[in-house]
């Protein structure tokens, strides 16, 4: 992936942040973790947050603003890469739950995806089930740190909610995965 479409993609998800009106500190750290995978620097994205900014001062509706942008033709480069529009999906998920509120707007913002980029309802549905265990299986592992006392019986019941975490994560990249097949 260019340099240029890394910025096209991380547009995308720092306006979808933007739209239900404020940049929470636990979507910009998901931001930022994503920003990492997708291998784009710093300046990169402090260019990208500026270039935001900048493009909704006078708009309201972020996704008049992605459509006016025509962002679904840019993310994979027009290639009608399936795989990358499911990864995209996936992190757009991520970033709608990071603060606890999958807003009106943000599920505005991946219903017009999902129709652009021809992914199966059932796929954004699986999707959504499994981001709602991983959270469950985070509240859980909260539970368990502040239940019981160090030893290995939380370290146990720990390693088992990481190991749950991880298999959901798996079989999301299998999914994405067999999207281009």
């Amino acid at each position: 992936m260019h340099k240029k479409e890394r910025q096209e993609e991380a547009l995308l998800y720092y306006l979808y942040m933007m739209s239900d009106g404020e940049i929470k500190y636990s979507e910009e750290k998901i931001f930022n973790e994503i920003c990492k995978d997708i291998r784009l620097d710093e300046d990169d994205r402090s260019h990208v947050v500026t270039k935001c900014k900048k493009i909704i001062q006078n708009h309201e509706d972020i996704l008049g603003v992605i459509k006016s942008e025509k962002l679904y033709k840019r993310i994979g480069s027009g290639r009608n890469d399936i795989s990358t529009f499911g990864r995209v999906l996936w992190n757009l998920i991520n970033l709608g739950y990071a603060d606890e509120v999958y807003s009106h707007e943000e599920r505005g913002i991946v219903k017009y995806l999902l129709d652009k980029w021809n992914i199966k309802k059932e796929i954004y549905l699986e999707m959504m089930d499994t981001a709602d265990t991983m959270r469950e299986l985070s509240k859980q592992k909260e539970w368990i740190i502040s239940t019981f006392p160090r030893g290995s019986e939380r370290d146990q019941r720990e390693k088992e909610v990481d190991l749950a975490i991880a298999s959901l994560l798996s079989d999301v990249k299998c999914t994405i995965d067999e999207l281009s097949i």
